[in-house]
């Protein structure tokens, strides 16, 4: 039988993976393992409005009432802990194919990417996609962004247990593995007026109208396959064929471009070449890998 995720629904909190967070632990903020029974692996709490949204760098914000997706989905992968740095991204990648799902049903002449560590950001079709780019063709830059807009933030967050499993090895059960909560807001149907960013876009706006639920259903669906292929090759998505890892290198807008990444050490500006799943840049001082931190386009290599 294929896994979907378990929904809870509530009519309005302050931030679903705030809610969780404080579920799944208990002193001290470790993971307890009784969660596990209310809270199993793919279980997800989602609020048709949210008061108190997180994002990075403390970022808040509210949704009104059905005009954004906002869950939080546990994860309690059968991977090694120190492969956990790829479930963001394969959050993002599942968001990614969730709205390119979605745009594409409708027609929209917008197209989908992730945008590292795991925002996704839709882009205007280009000319030789075909006439459709017309219809995007007047969307202005913003700096930082250019013409991209974003439409998905994901948040993951760590709970880990009292006793972490040793490196390398797989946890033996849900129960005893680390749990990761991962917190999805989509902008489905919000106006300009309702979007907390000038280069934010919702669904809507880009040709996609559809609802909360509509896009949980997908979202969900792909969430639930990646997360599956990925425990299937041990937390190591360039495994077997490597077919994983590439679809994730394929998704990310970020690589080739000419970025700057405000790092919790301080600004890193330098060309985007590959994800480890922490993002290399090619700097002037050399390669460097940075593993958080927020990301604006200099210029298309």
């Amino acid at each position: 039988m294929t896994e979907a995720l378990l929904v809870r629904t509530v009519e309005r909190t302050g931030s679903t993976s705030s809610d969780l967070r404080a579920a799944l632990t208990g002193p001290g903020g470790v993971l307890d393992p009784a969660s596990a029974g209310p809270w199993p692996h793919l279980s997800a709490l989602r609020a048709r409005t949210q008061t108190a949204g997180r994002g990075r760098s403390d970022h808040s914000w509210e949704t009104p009432v059905d005009g954004a997706l906002t869950v939080s989905v546990v994860v309690r992968p059968l991977v090694p802990v120190e492969t956990l740095a790829w479930l963001p991204l394969l959050g993002g990648l599942a968001a990614r194919d969730a709205v390119a799902a979605l745009l594409g049903e409708a027609g929209s002449p917008w197209r989908a990417w992730t945008k590292w560590p795991n925002d996704v950001v839709v882009l205007p079709v280009t000319a030789a996609e075909g006439d459709a780019a017309e219809r995007a063709d007047t969307a202005p830059a913003v700096e930082g962004w250019g013409r991209s807009r974003k439409v998905v933030g994901v948040l993951a967050e760590l709970m880990p247990p009292a006793a972490p499993p040793e490196s390398g090895r797989v946890p033996a059960s849900r129960e005893t593995a680390p749990a990761v909560v991962l917190g999805v807001g989509v902008n489905v149907a919000q106006g300009s007026d309702e979007l907390p960013v000038p280069w934010a876009a919702s669904l809507a706006q880009l040709g996609a109208r559809t609802t909360p639920e509509a896009v949980l259903d997908v979202l969900g669906s792909h969430l639930v396959d990646l997360v599956g292929r990925w425990e299937a090759l041990g937390g190591d998505p360039d495994a077997a064929d490597g077919a994983l890892g590439r679809r994730l290198r394929e998704a990310c807008r970020t690589l080739g471009q000419e970025v700057r990444v405000e790092a919790p050490a301080g600004p890193v500006a330098g060309r985007a070449v590959e994800l480890e799943p922490g993002l290399v840049l090619e700097t002037a001082q050399g390669r460097t890998v940075v593993t958080a931190g927020d990301v604006s386009s200099l210029r298309s290599a």
